[in-house]
């Protein structure tokens, strides 16, 4: 009726003034934020500019060193582990690890291996692995490995996060090498999403290129 309409329209108004205010504020915020950036800069001496430039350049040779240690420990690729030695070995030298448990034969281990290929050399701050399941009976057992594939990921020599299958990653069934991106970079194990912001990019422009057609 006119009447319940009349409250819906003032509903959607307010809630729209809501909004308004809130973006306002947030602009606000920004704007304090920036003057006080100024400011601040403003208020710089010659000695303040010298200690920002030497902070800069020390946190620039410690991302080159680290480069230079992932290099080191064979990141980029994806490494094929094959005793438990080395495992442990390889998640002690390296912060970030991200483990393929593959069984030969299986269609979608296969899959998965050749994705993580493709990331792990867009990602050096990681270091990718695979290893076969069934040859590392210990190694399935402490991580209670149960289904193929799985990935297991370590920070700092811990397990962090356990994708087990394909669905916790991808569960449309339309398994992208984005999608594994994704979701690795969901579980804090890469830092960007170069691979899936590509594939969103070009999902976007055919859906534009389909709304100019009709």
């Amino acid at each position: 009726n006119a009447h319940g309409r009349r409250e819906e329209r003032l509903a959607t108004m307010d809630q729209q003034a809501l909004m308004q205010q809130v973006a306002a504020m947030a602009l606000q915020n920004v704007e304090k934020a920036i003057d006080s950036e100024i400011e601040r800069m403003d208020n710089m001496g010659e000695e303040d500019f010298a200690r920002i430039r030497r902070q800069r350049i020390e946190e620039m040779k410690a991302k080159a060193l680290e480069k230079e240690q992932w290099r080191r420990n064979d990141h980029g690729t994806l490494t094929q582990i094959t005793d438990q030695k080395e495992f442990f070995e390889a998640c002690k030298k390296s912060k970030r690890c991200i483990i393929l448990f593959y069984r030969d034969g299986n269609k979608w281990c296969d899959v998965l291996s050749d994705h993580m290929r493709v990331v792990a050399a867009q990602h050096m701050e990681a270091k990718f692995m695979k290893v076969n399941a069934e040859n590392s009976p210990f190694l399935t057992d402490r991580l209670n490995i149960w289904m193929m594939p799985t990935i297991v990921c370590t920070k700092e020599g811990k397990v962090h996060r356990q994708f087990n299958g394909l669905d916790e990653i991808d569960p449309s069934g339309k398994f992208e090498t984005g999608s594994l991106e994704f979701a690795l970079h969901n579980a804090e194990m890469l830092d960007e999403t170069p691979i899936f912001d590509a594939l969103l990019k070009k999902v976007e422009e055919d859906a534009d290129d389909d709304d100019d057609e009709d």
